[in-house]
């Protein structure tokens, strides 16, 4: 190419690299997104404590000893690999209960423009398990088998002492979970409570290890209806009851005070904990019942409030050295009970 081709188009690129610089100073910045004056969370704040019935958690901690359906002890194979030292001790539990010493909130306020605002409310729990055992099996490593193939010697479990003293013990976990409240402007430009989300609370935390519930069924056992809730959906068009939607405060899940619900829970076919592994519990109004029984729960309570299902592998009671971590998965549903308030 010849230099003067050169030269023209290094003039062209300057041109335009000029032109752009100058265009883009003569517009605006793009503002910021709006964060929310303090005025507007003084407001919203002012409206949750309005509505505190829908923000108590604290009420999933039954301190109430119910009992427990726990099946028979077993000595298994997986037993051999938790060995520790040269003895285990397993349990049996006959009955159980929760306390809450010490629960933490913190709120997150996220702003659309200036019209609406979701509030992430995210719990921090310190939660002791309480349990009653009525029999204690202390098992000793002490029958040896040689390996045929590998040689090595294997330790089994021989001995099985049994003690038929009650006693008490406890196991202490902290959980996390969170819940979604929907703020928009009325016509007059103040905020109002539209809508929230259930909540879904794990202990520890999120993982392949808690229990991951796929849907739970709800039946009146006076009419045979029935209401389901499902732990997902992204159809914005399917107006159902999914853990992770919004839901009005007109379109909760309605019950009458003192009837009694049959309560089904499937947990996802794909989850590394099963059912057969699990203890089942369901709370509403306060009193906590073991669904091992007849899964039923009977409603009490008037107005908004909230319905728990707790999910709890079944390893933190049979196992009592060497200890296991307490694990479960725990949703909050806000209902309705009494017809509208």
């Amino acid at each position: 190419m010849k230099k003067g081709g050169i030269m023209k188009r290094y003039l062209l690129n300057l041109l335009i690299i000029v032109g752009i610089f100058i265009i883009a100073c003569g517009n605006e910045p793009y503002p910021d997104y709006y964060k929310g004056t303090p005025e507007d969370i003084e407001a919203i704040e002012s409206l949750l404590d309005d509505y505190q019935i829908l923000l108590v958690t604290d009420d999933m901690f039954v301190s109430t000893y119910i009992p427990l359906a726990m099946g028979e002890v077993l000595f298994i194979e997986a037993d051999l690999y938790m060995r520790d030292d040269t003895f285990m001790i397993k349990q049996h539990v006959d009955s159980c209960a929760t306390e809450l010493p010490q629960r933490d909130s913190t709120l997150d306020f996220w702003f659309a423009k200036d019209t609406t605002c979701t509030v992430y409310i995210y719990d921090t729990f310190a939660v002791r398990s309480l349990i009653h055992a009525d029999l204690k099996y202390t098992a000793y490593y002490d029958s040896a088998e040689v390996d045929t193939v590998s040689g090595d010697t294997i330790w089994r479990i021989g001995t099985v002492d049994t003690n038929s003293t009650p006693y008490y013990d406890t196991v202490d976990v902290i959980g996390n979970g969170r819940r979604l409240i929907f703020f928009d402007r009325d016509d007059s430009g103040d905020w109002e409570l539209k809508r929230l989300s259930y909540g879904t609370y794990s202990f520890p935390a999120p993982g392949t290890e808690i229990p991951d519930i796929d849907e739970i069924v709800l039946t009146h056992t006076a009419t045979l209806s029935a209401d389901t809730i499902i732990a997902a959906s992204y159809d914005t068009l399917d107006t159902g009851h999914y853990m992770n939607r919004f839901r009005g405060l007109d379109s909760l899940l309605e019950f009458e005070d003192g009837e009694t619900l049959s309560v089904i829970i499937a947990l996802d076919p794909l989850s590394n904990v099963t059912a057969t592994n699990c203890e089942f519990f369901a709370s509403c109004g306060g009193e906590r019942v073991n669904l091992g029984f007849n899964n039923e729960l009977v409603i009490s309570g008037q107005g908004i409030t909230n319905l728990y299902i707790e999910v709890v592998v079944d390893d933190v009671y049979y196992y009592a050295f060497p200890e296991k971590d307490y694990k479960a998965l725990v949703w909050l549903i806000p209902v309705r009970i009494g017809g509208v308030q």
